[in-house]
């Protein structure tokens, strides 16, 4: 499986599984990822969900072969509405969510971070936002990124240079550093955290703490139209001939 849901005591786990691709999100793992998030939410026994890659990357967003091999605006909607469903799990989620960044966090695996609560990172993970260089852009990072971080966003979406961990921890984009043998003890600290709190409060919490899905869902769609260009088309298969 592209995605792996797993269950320890009232944590959900979901794993990015394609450490050959660098854990990259094609159509079926934006599916996956969302339908765990949905099956992870509604499981009462469920109190917190953590998020993480297997390998040496968190994930290099999406699967840029898979978005090169898009040939017409059905099947452009069909990838974006899956990855947009997955994305709406992520701001609707009433449980927190704990991001544990295993490695390299790029485009798409960058932006996921920004509808984290908690996200920790190993003190040698990799962050980029380079749809740019695609002739693309990242639509998360675009309409929530700039009220969670602030400019700093704009030189991340605007150059894609990439950003050690050290750094993503000083602009707010990472709460916490570790050594990767420390990265599962220090999940588990932070949920035992989460369950010593009153559940009315989290939800609570979680409801003031939701961004604007409408402004998400419209760049998505833009960024959907922008994939079938021919400019776009052309980058892609630079980089996947590199």
């Amino acid at each position: 499986m592209k995605v792996l849901l797993e269950k320890r005591e009232n944590a959900c786990y979901i794993t990015f599984n394609r450490p050959e691709k660098l854990n990259a999100l094609d159509k079926e793992s934006w599916g996956l990822l969302a339908n765990y998030l949905e099956s992870c939410e509604k499981d009462p026994e469920v109190f917190a969900i953590v998020l993480t890659g297997k390998g040496r990357a968190f994930s290099a967003g999406d699967d840029i072969y898979a978005m090169f091999e898009l040939k017409n605006e059905k099947e452009a909607e069909d990838f974006f509405n899956t990855l947009y469903k997955a994305v709406e799990w992520l701001i609707e989620l009433k449980k927190p969510l704990v991001c544990a960044v295993n490695g390299l966090a790029y485009g798409g695996g960058c932006e996921i971070l920004l509808f984290c609560d908690i996200v920790i990172a190993v003190s040698d993970a990799k962050f980029a936002i380079p749809e740019g260089k695609l002739g693309l852009i990242p639509p998360m990072a675009i309409t929530v990124g700039h009220s969670l971080l602030g400019r700093v966003i704009n030189r991340l979406a605007l150059t894609g240079d990439a950003i050690s961990a050290q750094e993503a921890k000083q602009i707010g984009l990472v709460d916490l550093l570790v050594e990767r043998n420390e990265l599962d003890g220090k999940v588990r600290e932070e949920i035992r955290k989460i369950l010593d709190l009153d559940k009315n409060s989290i939800l609570t919490i979680k409801k003031y703490l939701k961004v604007d899905k409408e402004k998400v869902r419209d760049a998505v769609m833009e960024l959907a139209r922008m994939s079938l260009e021919p400019a776009a088309k052309e980058r892609m298969r630079k980089f996947l001939n590199r």
